[in-house]
């Protein structure tokens, strides 16, 4: 049994590394692909109703209406964030593609279930529905920090998906990626704010996921396709909020910085002083106090950046990765980003490193699988 969860569009990048095969990313719509391309190339989002293994997965959830066809034109954003992530493609072909996948489930034993609210999701009985495909916005799920009503959380997702898969010895085990997609989006924007708001919704998706499984039947493995430009600045003193400034405790420093700047990215020109420069100072940054306390606590608000970019870089340090149940033993030291997948093969039994764990041995003649 196979399940994904974001906060991202469905078909955006990490979601549709489980599905999709594409030769641009950005090929979420008919509509993006290339004229030169049809007919050789079919978007994401028809790969995930269409093909295997996405027409196959039971659980579905994240945003992304827009690319499948199931524009809401009366969609609802009372805070408007910036960024290229904010756009989002549309159909040309007229497809209601979420109705396709309905029908393509027509004949299972239990009807698919499609829900587009957090209060449908939370009724889906999770004890007996095979399929359930959940798409809650146009485009990504809304930062938590200002989520709209109506959608669901991280965790509410995480949790629904755990109910559907995990079905004890009615199930041969499972894999599910869930994904705090939006924590890179905020960075990108310079929205340091927004960006550990997603964080700790990962963290309760993470602990949800913790609560709901066996640690002797569950491998559980947290990590990230990257850093950011992102930099912890002084010497805040203990106890002080992250969001808030490094120096303010040191009266004699003459210039107040943020805990938390970035390397680069759009809050460049948000803090260049510009006018509000002092004669014959050499300081290019405004100070913060021309900020107020409502504004620096927007979700909106910008750290400063010291590169301008209209969207911030990735980083190039390591990432750390943590592990939990069967299999937690192997993760040690400093790896390539492909051993993880042999380590989930070795654990889960199933794939190339199956045969390398003796106690595979008893999950044959068709018993269950350790779940993921």
């Amino acid at each position: 049994r196979t399940g994904v969860v974001t906060t991202t569009r469905i078909t955006h990048a990490t979601p549709a590394a489980t599905y999709a095969h594409i030769y641009d990313r950005d090929w979420e719509c008919d509509t993006e692909v290339p004229a030169e391309s049809v007919g050789y190339h079919v978007d994401i989002a028809r790969q995930l109703v269409e093909n295997a293994p996405g027409n196959r997965f039971n659980v579905i959830l994240g945003g992304g209406m827009s690319p499948m066809g199931i524009l809401n034109a009366s969609e609802v954003k009372t805070t408007i964030f910036e960024g290229p992530t904010e756009t989002i493609c549309s159909r040309g072909d007229n497809r209601n593609l979420p109705a396709e996948w309905l029908a393509h489930h027509a004949n299972d034993t239990v009807p698919p279930a499609l829900v587009h609210n957090r209060r449908d999701l939370l009724n889906v009985n999770v004890k007996k529905v095979d399929h359930l495909m959940g798409l809650f916005r146009n485009n990504h799920i809304t930062y938590s920090i200002a989520r709209e009503a109506g959608e669901p959380s991280l965790q509410e997702m995480t949790e629904t998906a755990l109910g559907i898969l995990e079905r004890g010895d009615e199930s041969n085990g499972y894999v599910l990626l869930v994904e705090g997609g939006r924590i890179d989006q905020g960075h990108h924007m310079n929205y340091a704010r927004a960006a550990l708001h997603e964080l700790y919704e990962f963290d309760l998706a993470i602990q949800a996921a913790v609560n709901n499984t066996d640690p002797d039947e569950t491998l559980i493995l947290v990590t990230a396709d990257h850093s950011h430009a992102v930099t912890f600045n002084g010497y805040a003193l203990r106890g002080a909020d992250i969001l808030g400034t490094a120096n303010s405790h040191e009266k004699n420093d003459p210039m107040f910085y943020e805990t938390i700047s970035y390397a680069n990215g759009p809050g460049y020109w948000d803090h260049l002083a510009n006018d509000s420069r002092p004669q014959n100072s050499s300081n290019m940054w405004m100070p913060l106090k021309h900020f107020t306390a409502e504004e620096r606590a927007a979700p909106t608000y910008r750290h400063l950046a010291t590169v301008p970019r209209k969207d911030e870089t990735h980083g190039g340090e390591d990432v750390a990765v943590f592990a939990y149940g069967p299999g937690s033993s192997l993760i040690r030291g400093v790896f390539e980003q492909n051993y993880l997948a042999y380590v989930m093969s070795y654990a889960g039994c199933l794939g190339p490193a199956k045969d390398f764990d003796d106690s595979c041995e008893d999950l044959k003649d068709g018993q269950k699988e350790r779940p993921l």
